[in-house]
């Protein structure tokens, strides 16, 4: 359904910026056996949905979509607000979307914590790369989206809001957030299977951030509540983003 090339395609579209583009080409090819070795532990040992290379370009493309309509409607990104260039955002969103799920490595449970461990020299080298005179906070800012994706963790920024909203769309059939057995049938499996796709888009003022999904079952909206609206409600665009769902002829809409 996704290729590597194809995201790494809409991303280098997205960031609009050479030189990051590279940073973040390199830095998925130089760590890929992190988010391959992420992948086989979660599907082998832990007997979950995917959270390889391709989960972690598909949560950055989108989180870089949800960046860029924040930016269209005028938003402040939290960089932003403290005197650094926008372009920073897309480096905590790119970044910490790339690394959010490496924890996964060490345990399921508190994962976030542990991406950060791991995740910390290697920013701290990208950072340094990328910003001379202020390394350490963009560092900090990039590791605060990491460690906030669970929507266990409350968001302080809005680079980790759209982090954490990004990470919660992954939830195509075969693609879930929700933590489910594969080899077990119950409602969260059933719900995993009937989301067909998912597509962000441009709102209004009130809603600047619109995701459409549609699904072949009604038992697809298990899935939404608990996992898609349970992470928009622990970022800081709680309130500020509409969920439509599709199903067959019906369409139900709610802002979160």
């Amino acid at each position: 359904m996704y290729s590597e090339d194809s995201l790494l395609e809409e991303i280098r579209a997205l960031l609009g910026d050479d030189e990051l583009y590279r940073m973040y080409e390199d830095a998925f090819n130089e760590y890929r056996y992190y988010f391959e070795t992420t992948n086989y532990i979660v599907l082998n040992v832990y007997r979950f949905n995917d959270h390889g290379p391709i989960h972690v370009l598909l949560t950055t493309r989108r989180a870089l979509e949800i960046l860029r309509i924040l930016e269209r409607f005028g938003i402040e990104s939290t960089a932003q607000k403290l005197g650094k260039p926008f372009r920073w955002s897309k480096f905590i969103v790119a970044f910490g979307a790339l690394f959010h799920d490496v924890g996964n490595m060490i345990h399921r449970e508190e994962h976030y914590r542990f991406s950060v461990i791991l995740a910390e020299p290697i920013v701290n080298r990208l950072a340094e790369e990328f910003e001379k005179d202020d390394p350490l906070l963009l560092k900090a800012l990039t590791l605060n989206a990491i460690y906030t994706h669970d929507e266990a963790v409350p968001c302080t920024t809005l680079e980790g809001s759209v982090v954490t909203i990004a990470d919660g769309c992954d939830m195509e059939a075969g693609r879930s957030r929700l933590v489910h057995k594969r080899d077990k049938v119950d409602i969260h499996a059933v719900s995993a299977l009937a989301i067909e796709r998912v597509e962000i888009q441009e709102g209004d003022e009130r809603t600047p951030v619109v995701v459409n999904i549609w699904m072949k079952h009604p038992a697809g909206i298990f899935q939404v509540d608990e996992i898609l609206t349970k992470k928009v409600q622990s970022s800081l665009l709680e309130g500020r983003v509409k969920i439509i769902i599709h199903v067959g002829e019906e369409l139900l809409e709610k802002v979160v």
